[in-house]
């Protein structure tokens, strides 16, 4: 008897769950020739989250606006180290994105240097 309810649930389950599993894959979508121009414009500007490989001693980092906060001081895990020469900022990978202008990247934060804190010294 057991078995018959074991069997007829399972089988409950599976109907159940058959609709679901033969739903039909979307294709990916494909930009139209009217997105290629509006991406070709020189006044679009394309942005994306960077990885902490990208991101070596030295390179600039601006703020949301295109003001200098400082250079990459050095990669601590997932937190950036930025340094304006004087003082240095931890700054968690996850604020930092990069955009195109041109031919090449440029580094941002999402924060502005006001919501930066200060490292100690030897931190």
């Amino acid at each position: 008897m057991f078995r018959g309810i074991k069997a007829f649930c399972l089988g409950a389950a599976l109907a159940a769950a058959a609709p679901g599993l033969a739903q039909p894959v979307q294709p990916a979508a494909v930009p139209d020739a009217s997105a290629a121009d509006a991406l070709a414009n020189p006044d679009v500007v394309t942005v994306r989250n960077i990885s902490r490989i990208e991101l070596s001693p030295g390179v600039p980092i601006v703020d949301g606006s295109g003001n200098p906060l400082g250079t990459v001081k050095q990669v601590v895990g997932n937190t950036i180290v930025i340094t304006d020469g004087g003082v240095d900022y931890r700054v968690p990978i996850t604020q930092l994105y990069a955009y195109r202008t041109g031919a090449a990247d440029h580094f941002a934060s999402r924060l502005p240097k006001s919501a930066l804190t200060a490292e100690q010294e030897g931190g």
